[in-house]
């Protein structure tokens, strides 16, 4: 989730909101003023929603100050339309640090929630206006129930963290904890989508489309986590150098179709993805056999490899220490499934769909059974 509006930094943490938050106060602003149009009212509301999008800002940020005291790095933290991301880089370090990252987060809500029913019954010593105390009531309920939701233990909800970090704590397997809370969030996500449908048409109360959408996020976001967790268990710590084929065949851009075809037919590519060097010996891009045959048979005397290839920008690249779990997004970049590996602006290497399928061969024989 980008950030559209950016919204300062705490402790070098990044702080920002999507545009959908602003569509998410303003229902909220609509709905607790019922629509009524009325100045006393709105002073009263509209503070009311901006403190209840602090408390989603303050519920993820303890949840990456805590990750902070635990050695990771935190990108920086996102409000949008159903609620608040922290971004964090790197592994858990330990079942104990995902457990105290986890519990973080709904410590924060209810430590808000306990602070907001203090106000109310001060408001109300006091004589506040109504209107003042219901405002400081709602939001203790409200920080309550994000505690209290965010503990269900199903990822990617901080009870599913919670939960994997006990399987984790007791297996000592980091895989297995974290594909067992994906499995139950998927589960959960389901539970809410048919609720939700259900809820819309036979009218039960708390239950709406609302829900339905919310299943669907943590669905979603459960199947993304749970291909991340299984990637994890094949690759561990593997770097690119340990998967990549090294110095790769390539071909000259400056050549045409046709006399590199003529090349072929004498001397056969290796790779049905070739790198295409400059006349410098840069790395002008990519080209595959499939492109090169598309050319029409009556232009492959004037047009040149590099004029077919892709470019770098439509190429993902990695270094060889770099680690494999860190440039999985990149072998969709563009259409060819592959890294180019560079060294010192040096090409070492590429890495294709192949090298990756071969790879977990000898990362499964050290590993722990995965259910």
């Amino acid at each position: 989730m980008r950030a559209t509006l950016r919204l300062g930094r705490i402790r070098g943490i990044e702080l920002g909101a999507h545009w959908s938050v602003l569509v998410i106060g303003g229902l909220l602003a609509f709905g607790l003023s019922g629509g009524v149009v009325d100045g006393v009212l709105w002073a009263v509301v509209v503070p009311t929603v901006l403190l209840f999008l602090g408390s989603l800002l303050a519920h993820e940020l303890g949840h990456s100050l805590v990750a902070q005291r635990n050695g990771m790095r935190v990108r920086g933290i996102t409000l949008w339309m159903l609620g608040g991301v922290a971004q964090l880089e790197g592994r858990m370090p330990t079942a104990g640090s995902e457990f105290r990252i986890a519990a973080a987060g709904p410590a924060v809500s209810y430590l808000l929630a306990a602070g907001f029913f203090g106000l109310w019954n001060v408001a109300g010593a006091l004589g506040a206006p109504d209107l003042v105390g219901q405002a400081f009531e709602w939001l203790a309920f409200v920080n309550i129930v994000l505690g209290t939701f965010n503990l269900i233990p199903a990822a990617p909800l901080d009870g599913g963290r919670i939960l994997a970090s006990a399987v984790w704590g007791v297996t000592g397997d980091r895989t297995r904890a974290e594909v067992v809370a994906t499995r139950v969030g998927q589960g959960f996500g389901a539970l809410l989508i048919a609720l939700g449908v259900l809820g819309t048409v036979v009218r039960v109360p708390y239950v709406s489309l609302w829900t339905a959408l919310m299943g669907l996020f943590v669905y979603r976001t459960a199947t993304v986590e749970l291909a991340h967790a299984r990637f994890e268990g094949l690759f561990g710590d593997r770097t690119v150098g340990d998967v990549m084929t090294p110095e790769p065949e390539t071909v000259r851009g400056w050549m045409t179709v046709q006399s590199y075809a003529d090349e072929l037919t004498t001397t056969p590519a290796r790779h049905r993805a070739l790198p295409v060097l400059g006349w410098d010996g840069t790395i002008l891009g990519v080209v595959t056999l499939d492109r090169l045959a598309r050319v029409p048979i009556a232009q492959r005397t004037s047009i040149r490899v590099q004029d077919v290839a892709l470019p770098m920008s439509m190429v993902g690249t990695a270094t060889p220490d770099e680690k494999l779990l860190a440039t999985a997004g990149r072998f969709a970049l563009g259409e060819l499934g592959l890294l180019l590996v560079f060294d010192a602006d040096r090409l070492a290497g590429i890495v294709t769909q192949s090298d990756l399928h071969d790879a977990p061969t000898a990362v499964v024989a050290t590993a722990t059974p995965v259910v």
